[in-house]
Order: structure tokens, then C-alpha cells, then sequence
């Protein structure tokens, strides 16, 4: 039963893999490395893109393929060489529409954010903006760069840095985040970003470690304590008269795109602050690109299309990336839906052999009741107006997150397990 489970969080893992036969680097080849832009799919060598350690559903050639040409997110990916020759890293960065509606309704805020925010909002109208992201704006994680594993972290940052401002120049966006960075990449990359950054630290991802030797979701629940296993029982009773159907077929997919939006609005339109965003044709072009290793599930009521939910599936890190879901918020009430989408995301899982579900980073309680752990994440944010950093500055410190406690859903010795394994347990 017991068996080897790698550190929490979804990202790239490059500094705990080693690549073998690279060229070893003089200090020239490192000072002398130039970044090469690659605006187009068909533009990038894929080859040496494909060989850096490390990796993750959203850093995939064919997620980035399927995305490519999206109306909200434009990506370019970054590629460094050596004066050698050699390739030693590459980043994702993307330009994205974000809206931002009256955030510190969703956070325990001081009197003065409040005020803050009603004057970026005036009369609750949303603040839109564009968003330099190094990372994902559609997903939560480590999903920012792939390095060799010879680079050390103040070379990173130094060439992450060079990456923001010629990206800047290249779409004139001034409001820049490198996200996410988990505990022990954070800790690495964080004494080496320069004094323009502030660092944020938002709600945690929600991740559920599985062991990759379970067969069936019964094993599972048999790791939960009796009252998260009566919990799962009460969700799947709750929603055991939704026709629930997984769909695999491109055309398919392409028809529902708009049903599936509608449904993806209702929840993703509540948020504090959109980044990005689905479009209609995007379910269909990953299903072609990703093949089995993304899901689309629909959920109806009496012939009515009432929920979705989709996934990526990462073999490389054994990972499950929860990525959208969308529902009508009556049927969620009486049928438990979006707490079935979670249960569903985990028996895909462990179907697959998956070491992980990464959740994201909403519902925490509800989440924590199934087994998932917070992963903390940081953030480095630069804004270039004038006056800015200081105020960012002010407003970080008076907007902390939510205070969260996890439930205890895991018996004792998985809990032992997963905290061996690295997770936080309370």
C-alpha cells in the first residue's frame, strides 16, 4: 500500500530532477544568454521545450496549442540560449484581460480598502485592466518557467525579470504578476526578486494527495474518517438522480460550447477577480489536442443540462488539474453538485493512477471535508504609475486572506502519511 508520493504541488519539479548528458555551463554562457520570443505555435522548438525537467498540464505543447489564438489570454513563450548553443530555460507569459469587482467583498479588509475600492469601482461598475502574467491566468500552480537543473534561483529571477520587461515593451502592459510559487520554490526564488516587487500571498490551492495504487474510489473513502465518508455518501445520494455523462467527441463539444459558457458564467461571473476566461471553442480544441487526458462530464436534470465540469490529466507529475466548472446555483443547492464534481475529479484520478487533484482555489472548507490540503501560494506583483508600489504595498498588508481551517476528512495514519509526504495537517 505504501508507495512513493512526490512533494505537494502541481508545477514543475526541477530542482529534485536531474537531466542527464548537458553540456556544464561556463559563467559566460549564463551572462551572455539571450531570450527568443516565439509568438506562433509552429515557431517553437518543441524538441527542446519537451526536454526540460519538470513540466505540468498547463506548460504541455498541447494545451498551449489548444489555447493558442485565444480571444482573452494572448501567450508567448520565452526560450533562453547560451552562447554555447544551449537551451537552459523557457516561460510562459501571457497578456490578459482581468476585471476586478469590488474585491474586498470576498476578503476581511479594513475600513480603508473598503473606501479604496469603492473609488476604483465607482457605482459597483467592474475595473478592467490588462495583466502582464508570467504563469497561468486560467489555473492555479506552478506553471511559470522550466529551467535546466543546473541554474541556480538568482539566475532565474534575473532572466524572469529581463522576461517582464521585454514582454512590457512588446504589449505595453504595466501591471505585471509572476504567480504561483509554492513553499519551497518561493523560499528559494524569494530573497533574489528586486525591490520593484511586492509580494502577495492570496487563498491558498486546494490540493487531494491519492495513492497510486488504489483501483476504485471505495479505497479512498476508506482513508476518510466516518464523518467525511458519511459526507461523501450524503453527496452521491443527493445526486443520484443527475443523468451525468462524460463526452469525448470534438463535434459534440463544439455544440455545447455555448450551453457550457452560459453555465461557466454563472459561477466564474461571482468571482472577485476574473483573469481571463473561457470561450465557447475551447472545450472542443482541448479535447482534440488532449485526447484522453482531458474530461468534459455534463450533469442533467430530467433532459436539462443544469452543470458541467472539466479536467487536464498531466502524466508526467501524476496530476489532476480541476480546471472549470459550471452550474445553475438552485440545482447546486438541492443536489450537492458542485461537492459531486469534486468526488468526481478524484475517481478520475484514481482511475488514472494520479498521485494528485489539484482544486484551485475557492471553496476551502468544502473542499478540506474531502481531503484536500492548502498549498500556499505567493505572488510578486509590480505596477509602473507612479505612486503605485506604495499603495499595492499598503493594500496587500491591509487585505490579507481569509483565515481558513482546514476539516480533518483523513484517518490518522493518512494523515501521518501526507504529512510525511510534505503536506501541512492541522
Amino acid at each position: 500500500m505504501h508507495c512513493v508520493l512526490s512533494p505537494p504541488m502541481s508545477g514543475p519539479l526541477s530542482t529534485r530532477q536531474v537531466t542527464e548528458g548537458i553540456i556544464p555551463l561556463a559563467p559566460a554562457d549564463l551572462k551572455e544568454a539571450r531570450w527568443h520570443w516565439f509568438d506562433t505555435y509552429s515557431e517553437v522548438p518543441w524538441e527542446a521545450w519537451e526536454a526540460f525537467p519538470g513540466g505540468s498540464a498547463y506548460l504541455d505543447r498541447r494545451y498551449l496549442k489548444a489555447m493558442s489564438g485565444h480571444g482573452k489570454v494572448q501567450c508567448r513563450l520565452g526560450m533562453i540560449k547560451a552562447n554555447n548553443g544551449s537551451w537552459l530555460g523557457g516561460i510562459l507569459m501571457q497578456a490578459v484581460q482581468s476585471e476586478s469587482r469590488s474585491p474586498a467583498d470576498h476578503m476581511d479588509v479594513s475600513i480603508g480598502v473598503r473606501i479604496a475600492t469603492a473609488i476604483m469601482h465607482p457605482g459597483g461598475r467592474p475595473f478592467r485592466f490588462r495583466t502582464l502574467v508570467a504563469g497561468q491566468g486560467l489555473g492555479s500552480g506552478e506553471h511559470t518557467f522550466l529551467w535546466r537543473e543546473d541554474i541556480p534561483p538568482a539566475q532565474q529571477i534575473q532572466w524572469v525579470e529581463q522576461a517582464f520587461d521585454q514582454c512590457a515593451k512588446h504589449w505595453g502592459i504595466r501591471i505585471w504578476m509572476a504567480k504561483d510559487f509554492g513553499p519551497e520554490l518561493d523560499a528559494a526564488l524569494a530573497p533574489h526578486w528586486g525591490r520593484r516587487w511586492a509580494r502577495a500571498t492570496f487563498d491558498p490551492v486546494m490540493e487531494v494527495p491519492l495513492d497510486p495504487t488504489w483501483t476504485s474510489a471505495d479505497q479512498w473513502q476508506a482513508a476518510l474518517r466516518t464523518k467525511a465518508r458519511t459526507k461523501v455518501r450524503s453527496i452521491l445520494t443527493r445526486s443520484a438522480d443527475l443523468d451525468v455523462e462524460r463526452i469525448h467527441e470534438t463535434a459534440e463539444l463544439e455544440r455545447l460550447g455555448p450551453q457550457l459558457i452560459a453555465l461557466y458564467d454563472q459561477v466564474y461571473g461571482r468571482a472577485s477577480i476574473v483573469m481571463g476566461g473561457l470561450e465557447a471553442r475551447d472545450f472542443a480544441r482541448l479535447a482534440e489536442e488532449l485526447g484522453p487526458d482531458f474530461t468534459v462530464m455534463t450533469y442533467r436534470q430530467e433532459g436539462r443540462l443544469v452543470g458541467f465540469q472539466c479536467g487536464m490529466h498531466h502524466r508526467g507529475s501524476g496530476t489532476i488539474e480541476a480546471y472549470y466548472v459550471g452550474f445553475e446555483s438552485e440545482i447546486n443547492k438541492e443536489r450537492a453538485l458542485y461537492q459531486r464534481m469534486l468526488f468526481e475529479f478524484i475517481a478520475w484520478g484514481i482511475s488514472l493512477g494520479a498521485v494528485r487533484v489539484v482544486m484551485g482555489r475557492t471553496a476551502l472548507e468544502i473542499k478540506s471535508t474531502l481531503g484536500a490540503f492548502p498549498i500556499a501560494l505567493s505572488t510578486f506583483v509590480h505596477i509602473n504609475f507612479p505612486l503605485a508600489m506604495p499603495f499595492l504595498r499598503w493594500m496587500i498588508r491591509k487585505a490579507p486572506p481569509h483565515p481558513f481551517k482546514p476539516r480533518r476528512a483523513w484517518l490518522a495514519e493518512w494523515c501521518e502519511r501526507w504529512q510525511e509526504a510534505g503536506y501541512r495537517i492541522n
